[in-house]
């Protein structure tokens, strides 16, 4: 059985999905693949056993069909925290030995999930690199790269990790910075003995998000068209322009979202006249019986909220491109960004899988 480690230099640099797409990868070929995460931070329930809701989701999308609280066996929470610094958090590696060893029974190769980044439970002395050394694994390090300080991140990582570091993958990378990450940046690690499996460029599929999650997230009341929450916005637009600017920057951008204030009719109007995935209203106004019902007939959700239309912009930016990816479209996107822009067969060739 070989196993493989997903890690990463900071949260949100795509691990959960780049599991997800590995061992889509390898079913395809033939292997048998199981999902283990030592350590989690999403506790879930599942038919009353208590797991990680991104080991959950990610087991059950490659086939998992065996205990789920074996799933994941160390849930952070406070109390644990509060044991741990007490040194009374009890025998949490032999709990993860006897879990992964009921998970990837039979399995040909089994993905372990990391979270957060490395250093991520060095309280209850289980960090990216002992959970590495404890399970015996190779290394995947996923780095979201913007500038070279994330250099600096992957060389620290790759001293701590050592021999066990199989390659990185360069993540989420700004159009502007591609050519830059895949030529000189690339050359510098490999000469320092690190494998750079590719370079995967931020996509607007992948940082898209769905009307529901943006629902949630600001806590709105769905005025209208329920049954379109699924829809994925890509793009974010502040209605406060005349409505002549409006109508023509509208037209400019599809699959967005648009936020104005309740007491602009001329804007929502105008958005609803253009290709709009939502219309988000601020201040707790309501908008006329009219509006609502002329989005009825486009098919577009109107979002009420409560906050002002700073406030809520401020809450979009703080979770775009942080949420988890569940839709079937962005997991099929990823699939074919990750096989175009990595070397798989270089990462299969480091961890043993001919």
């Amino acid at each position: 059985m070989t196993p493989i480690y997903i890690a990463s230099i900071g949260s949100y640099a795509g691990k959960s999905l780049m599991a997800l797409v590995l061992g889509l990868g390898l079913r395809d070929r033939g292997l048998k693949v199981a999902y283990f995460k030592p350590l989690g931070t999403l506790p879930t329930r599942e038919g009353g056993a208590l797991t990680d809701e991104d080991a959950l989701f990610i087991a059950r999308s490659l086939g998992f069909d065996g205990p789920v609280e074996a799933l994941c066996p160390v849930l952070l929470t406070e109390d644990l925290s509060e044991q741990a610094l007490k040194d009374d958090a009890g025998h949490l590696e032999q709990r993860i030995l006897d879990a992964y060893g009921t998970v990837s029974r039979g399995a040909d190769v089994t993905i372990i999930g990391g979270i957060g980044s490395l250093s991520r439970g060095a309280l209850v002395n289980l960090s990216g690199p002992r959970v590495a050394e404890l399970l015996q694994s190779r290394v995947l390090l996923v780095a979201r790269y913007e500038s070279e300080i994330n250099v600096e991140e992957i060389l620290l990582a790759a001293s701590l990790l050592g021999e066990r570091l199989a390659g990185v993958a360069l993540n989420y990378v700004p159009q502007p910075a591609l050519a830059r990450a895949r030529g000189l940046v690339r050359e510098y690690l490999e000469r320092r003995g690190i494998a750079v499996l590719g370079a995967v460029p931020r996509d607007e599929v992948l940082g898209s998000v769905t009307v529901r999650e943006l629902s949630e997230q600001l806590n709105a009341k769905v005025l209208c068209c329920e049954n379109r929450l699924d829809e994925l916005i890509k793009h974010f637009v502040i209605g406060a322009m005349n409505v002549a600017s409006a109508v023509k920057y509208f037209r400019e951008r599809e699959d967005k979202a648009v936020i104005t204030g309740g007491d602009r009719p001329d804007i929502q109007l105008a958005a609803l006249q253009t290709p709009t995935k939502a219309v988000i209203l601020t201040g707790n106004l309501h908008p006329s019986d009219v509006l609502v019902k002329r989005a009825q007939q486009v098919g577009v959700p109107m979002l009420l909220v409560a906050a002002d239309t700073l406030s809520a912009v401020e809450r979009i930016e703080a979770v775009v491109g942080k949420l988890r990816v569940r839709e079937r479209v962005k997991v099929e996107r990823a699939r074919e960004l990750l096989e175009k822009n990595l070397d798989f067969a270089r990462l299969y060739a480091a961890i043993g899988i001919a």
